[in-house]
Protein backbone atom coordinates (compact mmCIF):
# COMPACT_ATOMS: atom_id res chain seq x y z
CA UNK A 1 0.00 0.00 0.00
CA UNK A 2 2.93 2.29 0.07
CA UNK A 3 2.54 2.23 -3.75
CA UNK A 4 1.37 6.25 -4.85
CA UNK A 5 -0.58 4.96 -7.32
CA UNK A 6 -2.89 2.46 -5.08
CA UNK A 7 -3.42 5.62 -2.54
CA UNK A 8 -4.14 7.79 -5.13
CA UNK A 9 -6.81 5.53 -6.80
CA UNK A 10 -7.96 4.54 -3.47
CA UNK A 11 -8.66 8.07 -2.43
CA UNK A 12 -10.48 9.06 -6.01
CA UNK A 13 -12.07 5.88 -6.02
CA UNK A 14 -13.52 6.68 -2.17
CA UNK A 15 -14.24 10.34 -3.05
CA UNK A 16 -15.89 9.54 -5.97
CA UNK A 17 -18.43 7.21 -4.31
CA UNK A 18 -18.99 9.17 -1.71
CA UNK A 19 -19.94 11.87 -4.34
CA UNK A 20 -22.33 9.03 -6.12
CA UNK A 21 -23.48 8.42 -2.67
CA UNK A 22 -24.37 11.86 -2.31
CA UNK A 23 -25.64 12.43 -5.78
CA UNK A 24 -28.45 9.61 -6.04
CA UNK A 25 -30.64 10.67 -3.92
CA UNK A 26 -30.95 14.22 -4.33
CA UNK A 27 -31.68 12.64 -8.20
CA UNK A 28 -34.34 10.68 -6.91
CA UNK A 29 -36.07 13.94 -4.46
CA UNK A 30 -36.04 15.78 -7.92
CA UNK A 31 -37.94 13.14 -9.95
CA UNK A 32 -40.50 12.66 -6.80
CA UNK A 33 -40.61 16.39 -6.67
CA UNK A 34 -41.16 16.87 -10.01
CA UNK A 35 -44.19 14.34 -10.59
CA UNK A 36 -46.02 15.68 -7.25
CA UNK A 37 -45.61 18.99 -8.79
CA UNK A 38 -47.04 17.90 -11.92
CA UNK A 39 -50.03 16.30 -9.94
CA UNK A 40 -51.00 19.94 -8.45
CA UNK A 41 -53.66 21.40 -9.33
CA UNK A 42 -53.32 25.11 -10.92
CA UNK A 43 -56.40 27.72 -9.72
CA UNK A 44 -57.11 31.17 -9.33
CA UNK A 45 -58.21 32.78 -6.24
CA UNK A 46 -62.08 32.35 -7.33
CA UNK A 47 -62.00 28.66 -8.54
CA UNK A 48 -60.26 28.05 -5.40
CA UNK A 49 -62.82 29.75 -3.26
CA UNK A 50 -65.12 27.64 -5.66
CA UNK A 51 -63.35 24.54 -4.56
CA UNK A 52 -63.11 25.58 -0.77
CA UNK A 53 -67.04 25.80 -0.71
CA UNK A 54 -67.41 22.37 -2.56
CA UNK A 55 -65.19 20.25 -1.22
CA UNK A 56 -65.52 21.99 2.66
CA UNK A 57 -61.94 21.96 3.36
CA UNK A 58 -60.06 24.71 4.22
CA UNK A 59 -56.15 24.35 2.92
CA UNK A 60 -54.79 23.15 0.21
CA UNK A 61 -51.09 23.55 -1.54
CA UNK A 62 -51.09 24.52 -4.79
CA UNK A 63 -50.72 26.45 -7.76
CA UNK A 64 -52.45 29.93 -7.73
CA UNK A 65 -52.32 32.27 -11.17
CA UNK A 66 -53.53 36.01 -11.02
CA UNK A 67 -51.65 39.37 -10.71
CA UNK A 68 -50.16 40.46 -8.07
CA UNK A 69 -51.04 43.84 -6.48
CA UNK A 70 -49.71 45.95 -3.53
CA UNK A 71 -51.42 49.00 -2.08
CA UNK A 72 -48.17 50.97 -2.05
CA UNK A 73 -45.92 49.54 -5.13
CA UNK A 74 -42.27 49.97 -5.26
CA UNK A 75 -42.24 53.70 -8.01
CA UNK A 76 -39.48 53.00 -10.71
CA UNK A 77 -40.07 53.08 -14.24
CA UNK A 78 -43.34 50.76 -13.62
CA UNK A 79 -44.94 49.71 -10.23
CA UNK A 80 -43.08 46.88 -8.82
CA UNK A 81 -43.62 44.03 -6.45
CA UNK A 82 -39.89 43.37 -5.71
CA UNK A 83 -37.15 45.45 -7.10
CA UNK A 84 -33.12 44.23 -7.44
CA UNK A 85 -31.06 46.82 -7.93
CA UNK A 86 -27.20 45.54 -9.50
CA UNK A 87 -24.04 48.14 -9.71
CA UNK A 88 -20.96 47.26 -11.57
CA UNK A 89 -17.93 49.08 -12.17
CA UNK A 90 -17.50 49.23 -16.02
CA UNK A 91 -13.90 49.12 -17.52
CA UNK A 92 -12.86 48.56 -21.45
CA UNK A 93 -14.20 46.27 -23.44
CA UNK A 94 -17.62 46.37 -21.80
CA UNK A 95 -16.08 44.52 -18.41
CA UNK A 96 -18.16 44.71 -15.73
CA UNK A 97 -17.51 44.12 -11.64
CA UNK A 98 -20.48 43.73 -9.64
CA UNK A 99 -19.98 45.99 -6.37
CA UNK A 100 -23.60 45.65 -4.50
CA UNK A 101 -26.78 44.50 -4.91
CA UNK A 102 -30.14 46.54 -3.59
CA UNK A 103 -32.95 44.58 -2.66
CA UNK A 104 -36.49 46.35 -2.03
CA UNK A 105 -40.35 44.21 -1.84
CA UNK A 106 -43.67 45.49 -0.85
CA UNK A 107 -44.62 44.93 2.83
CA UNK A 108 -48.22 43.91 1.78
CA UNK A 109 -49.34 41.76 -1.37
CA UNK A 110 -52.31 40.11 -2.86
CA UNK A 111 -52.45 38.04 -6.39
CA UNK A 112 -56.00 38.63 -7.39
CA UNK A 113 -58.02 38.00 -10.18
CA UNK A 114 -61.07 40.05 -11.13
CA UNK A 115 -63.47 38.94 -8.46
CA UNK A 116 -61.33 37.61 -5.68
CA UNK A 117 -57.94 38.02 -4.45
CA UNK A 118 -55.80 36.03 -2.07
CA UNK A 119 -53.13 37.76 0.68
CA UNK A 120 -49.64 36.45 0.43
CA UNK A 121 -47.84 36.52 3.85
CA UNK A 122 -44.17 36.33 2.44
CA UNK A 123 -41.06 34.71 4.13
CA UNK A 124 -37.32 34.62 3.29
CA UNK A 125 -36.95 31.81 1.26
CA UNK A 126 -38.79 32.77 -1.49
CA UNK A 127 -37.89 31.94 -4.86
CA UNK A 128 -38.43 34.75 -7.18
CA UNK A 129 -35.32 35.41 -9.20
CA UNK A 130 -36.13 33.37 -12.34
CA UNK A 131 -39.11 35.48 -12.95
CA UNK A 132 -37.62 38.76 -13.11
CA UNK A 133 -37.83 41.27 -15.34
CA UNK A 134 -35.09 43.51 -16.82
CA UNK A 135 -36.59 47.23 -16.01
CA UNK A 136 -34.03 49.95 -16.78
CA UNK A 137 -30.37 50.34 -17.19
CA UNK A 138 -27.92 53.50 -16.03
CA UNK A 139 -25.09 54.67 -17.10
CA UNK A 140 -22.47 57.44 -15.17
CA UNK A 141 -19.80 57.98 -17.50
CA UNK A 142 -16.90 58.89 -15.65
CA UNK A 143 -13.91 61.30 -16.75
CA UNK A 144 -10.21 60.08 -17.40
CA UNK A 145 -7.05 61.85 -17.65
CA UNK A 146 -4.80 61.60 -20.94
CA UNK A 147 -2.48 59.21 -18.61
CA UNK A 148 -5.38 56.93 -17.76
CA UNK A 149 -7.11 56.22 -21.03
CA UNK A 150 -3.67 55.77 -22.66
CA UNK A 151 -3.41 52.65 -20.10
CA UNK A 152 -6.57 51.96 -21.05
CA UNK A 153 -5.85 51.70 -24.96
CA UNK A 154 -2.83 49.27 -23.78
CA UNK A 155 -4.94 47.11 -21.93
CA UNK A 156 -7.73 46.69 -24.42
CA UNK A 157 -4.82 46.13 -27.18
CA UNK A 158 -3.34 43.58 -25.33
CA UNK A 159 -6.74 41.83 -24.62
CA UNK A 160 -7.57 42.29 -28.70
CA UNK A 161 -4.48 40.54 -29.80
CA UNK A 162 -5.15 37.81 -27.33
CA UNK A 163 -2.18 37.90 -24.96
CA UNK A 164 -2.99 36.62 -21.54
CA UNK A 165 -5.20 38.94 -19.68
CA UNK A 166 -3.42 41.29 -17.16
CA UNK A 167 -4.83 41.14 -13.58
CA UNK A 168 -5.29 45.07 -13.40
CA UNK A 169 -8.39 45.50 -15.58
CA UNK A 170 -7.41 49.22 -16.31
CA UNK A 171 -9.10 52.56 -15.11
CA UNK A 172 -12.87 52.55 -14.60
CA UNK A 173 -14.95 54.07 -17.79
CA UNK A 174 -18.57 54.61 -15.45
CA UNK A 175 -20.78 52.85 -13.07
CA UNK A 176 -23.44 50.96 -14.77
CA UNK A 177 -26.95 50.28 -12.53
CA UNK A 178 -28.94 47.83 -13.79
CA UNK A 179 -32.20 47.20 -12.20
CA UNK A 180 -34.61 44.09 -12.21
CA UNK A 181 -37.92 43.28 -10.83
CA UNK A 182 -41.53 41.55 -10.21
CA UNK A 183 -43.69 43.97 -11.95
CA UNK A 184 -47.03 45.09 -10.09
CA UNK A 185 -50.31 43.80 -11.99
CA UNK A 186 -48.74 41.81 -14.05
CA UNK A 187 -50.02 37.66 -14.54
CA UNK A 188 -47.71 35.66 -12.39
CA UNK A 189 -48.29 31.92 -10.89
CA UNK A 190 -47.42 31.61 -7.09
CA UNK A 191 -46.54 27.85 -5.37
CA UNK A 192 -47.59 27.45 -1.67
CA UNK A 193 -49.87 26.85 1.15
CA UNK A 194 -53.58 28.35 0.78
CA UNK A 195 -55.90 28.92 3.76
CA UNK A 196 -59.56 30.11 4.14
CA UNK A 197 -60.49 31.88 7.38
CA UNK A 198 -64.16 30.66 7.11
CA UNK A 199 -65.25 33.62 9.56
CA UNK A 200 -63.47 36.25 7.04
CA UNK A 201 -64.28 34.40 3.58
CA UNK A 202 -60.24 35.84 3.16
CA UNK A 203 -57.83 32.86 1.54
CA UNK A 204 -54.30 33.54 2.69
CA UNK A 205 -51.75 32.16 1.14
CA UNK A 206 -48.43 30.74 3.57
CA UNK A 207 -44.90 30.50 2.70
CA UNK A 208 -44.68 30.77 -0.81
CA UNK A 209 -42.43 29.20 -2.06
CA UNK A 210 -42.44 30.15 -5.63
CA UNK A 211 -42.94 33.14 -7.99
CA UNK A 212 -43.29 32.09 -11.51
CA UNK A 213 -44.32 32.89 -14.97
CA UNK A 214 -46.32 29.54 -15.16
CA UNK A 215 -46.13 26.57 -13.55
CA UNK A 216 -44.47 24.70 -16.67
CA UNK A 217 -41.36 26.99 -16.18
CA UNK A 218 -41.22 25.52 -12.24
CA UNK A 219 -41.07 21.84 -13.94
CA UNK A 220 -38.77 22.96 -16.59
CA UNK A 221 -36.43 24.22 -13.83
CA UNK A 222 -36.28 21.15 -12.09
CA UNK A 223 -36.10 18.93 -15.13
CA UNK A 224 -32.98 20.86 -15.73
CA UNK A 225 -31.93 20.08 -12.82
CA UNK A 226 -32.45 16.62 -12.96
CA UNK A 227 -30.68 16.84 -16.20
CA UNK A 228 -27.51 18.39 -14.77
CA UNK A 229 -27.50 15.73 -11.92
CA UNK A 230 -27.66 12.44 -14.62
CA UNK A 231 -25.06 14.39 -16.59
CA UNK A 232 -23.08 14.69 -12.94
CA UNK A 233 -23.90 11.32 -12.01
CA UNK A 234 -22.84 9.94 -15.49
CA UNK A 235 -19.13 11.44 -14.99
CA UNK A 236 -18.75 10.61 -11.58
CA UNK A 237 -19.68 7.00 -12.76
CA UNK A 238 -16.82 7.07 -15.51
CA UNK A 239 -14.45 8.80 -13.09
CA UNK A 240 -15.50 5.63 -10.43
CA UNK A 241 -14.63 3.31 -12.90
CA UNK A 242 -11.64 4.49 -13.93
CA UNK A 243 -10.33 4.25 -10.14
CA UNK A 244 -11.18 1.44 -9.39
CA UNK A 245 -10.24 -0.62 -12.30
CA UNK A 246 -6.84 1.26 -11.43
CA UNK A 247 -7.30 0.38 -7.80
CA UNK A 248 -8.05 -3.26 -8.58
CA UNK A 249 -5.14 -3.78 -10.62
CA UNK A 250 -2.98 -2.78 -8.17
CA UNK A 251 -4.29 -4.45 -5.69
CA UNK A 252 -4.08 -7.69 -7.18
CA UNK A 253 -0.38 -6.88 -8.47
CA UNK A 254 0.16 -6.48 -4.62
CA UNK A 255 -1.71 -9.36 -4.21
CA UNK A 256 0.63 -11.58 -6.81
CA UNK A 257 3.70 -9.45 -5.42
CA UNK A 258 2.84 -10.90 -1.60
CA UNK A 259 2.29 -14.54 -2.90
CA UNK A 260 5.54 -14.68 -4.81
CA UNK A 261 7.58 -13.25 -2.10
CA UNK A 262 5.91 -16.19 -0.29
CA UNK A 263 6.97 -19.00 -2.83
CA UNK A 264 9.87 -17.30 -3.07
CA UNK A 265 10.85 -17.67 0.77
CA UNK A 266 9.76 -21.03 0.96
CA UNK A 267 12.12 -22.31 -2.19
CA UNK A 268 15.04 -20.48 -0.79
CA UNK A 269 14.33 -21.83 2.77
CA UNK A 270 14.10 -25.70 0.58
CA UNK A 271 17.01 -24.79 -0.76
CA UNK A 272 19.13 -23.48 1.89
CA UNK A 273 18.33 -26.59 3.87
CA UNK A 274 21.39 -29.30 5.02
CA UNK A 275 21.05 -32.22 2.41
CA UNK A 276 21.77 -35.96 3.29
CA UNK A 277 24.77 -36.43 1.16
CA UNK A 278 23.73 -38.83 -1.94
CA UNK A 279 26.56 -40.61 -3.75
CA UNK A 280 26.83 -40.18 -7.49
CA UNK A 281 24.16 -37.17 -6.91
CA UNK A 282 26.61 -34.29 -6.89
CA UNK A 283 26.23 -31.18 -9.12
CA UNK A 284 28.36 -31.87 -12.00
CA UNK A 285 29.59 -28.20 -12.40
CA UNK A 286 30.12 -27.06 -8.41
CA UNK A 287 30.61 -30.53 -6.91
CA UNK A 288 29.51 -29.06 -4.02
CA UNK A 289 25.09 -29.40 -3.89
CA UNK A 290 22.90 -32.19 -4.52
CA UNK A 291 21.55 -32.28 -8.58
CA UNK A 292 18.43 -31.00 -8.32
CA UNK A 293 16.90 -29.42 -12.04
CA UNK A 294 15.57 -31.63 -14.63
CA UNK A 295 16.60 -30.10 -18.20
CA UNK A 296 13.84 -30.25 -20.67
CA UNK A 297 13.63 -31.50 -23.13
CA UNK A 298 16.44 -33.46 -22.98
CA UNK A 299 15.94 -34.45 -19.13
CA UNK A 300 18.84 -34.80 -17.89
CA UNK A 301 19.23 -34.50 -14.11
CA UNK A 302 22.50 -32.82 -14.37
CA UNK A 303 23.15 -29.32 -12.29
CA UNK A 304 21.89 -27.41 -9.34
CA UNK A 305 19.57 -24.59 -9.34
CA UNK A 306 22.27 -22.34 -8.44
CA UNK A 307 24.34 -23.10 -11.15
CA UNK A 308 21.54 -22.87 -13.56
CA UNK A 309 21.41 -19.32 -12.51
CA UNK A 310 25.04 -18.69 -13.31
CA UNK A 311 25.41 -20.73 -16.84
CA UNK A 312 26.51 -18.44 -19.42
CA UNK A 313 24.52 -20.13 -22.15
CA UNK A 314 20.87 -21.79 -21.71
CA UNK A 315 22.26 -24.95 -23.12
CA UNK A 316 22.34 -28.33 -21.07
CA UNK A 317 26.07 -29.12 -19.84
CA UNK A 318 25.38 -32.69 -21.32
CA UNK A 319 24.17 -32.81 -24.33
CA UNK A 320 24.53 -28.90 -25.27
CA UNK A 321 20.15 -29.01 -26.01
CA UNK A 322 18.89 -25.56 -25.75
CA UNK A 323 17.18 -25.87 -22.17
CA UNK A 324 13.71 -24.54 -22.97
CA UNK A 325 12.76 -25.07 -19.41
CA UNK A 326 13.24 -27.24 -16.02
CA UNK A 327 11.62 -29.00 -12.81
CA UNK A 328 13.20 -28.17 -9.36
CA UNK A 329 12.90 -31.39 -7.40
CA UNK A 330 14.38 -31.44 -3.67
CA UNK A 331 15.20 -34.18 -1.11
CA UNK A 332 14.61 -34.17 1.81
Amino acid sequence: MNNPITIISLVGSGATGFALYQSIPLIIQLKKKYIQYQLINEFTPTSLLNYFHQTQQNTIEAFVAGELISANPIISKTPLIISEKKIYYIYENGIQSLIKTIYQGVSQLSIADYYNKIEVQRNSTLIYRYSMSHIWDQIKSQQLSIIQRLINFCLKTINQIKIQKLFFKGFRTGILEREYGIIAKEFYVLYGEIILDKKLNQMFLQNPRYILKSKKQLLQLIQRKINYGRITIGILLIIFAFWTYILGCNVKNLIFKILKEKEKARLDKLRGQKYLEINNYECQICYERPRNIIIKPCKHLTICHECLQRLKQPKCPICKQQIEDQIEIFFT
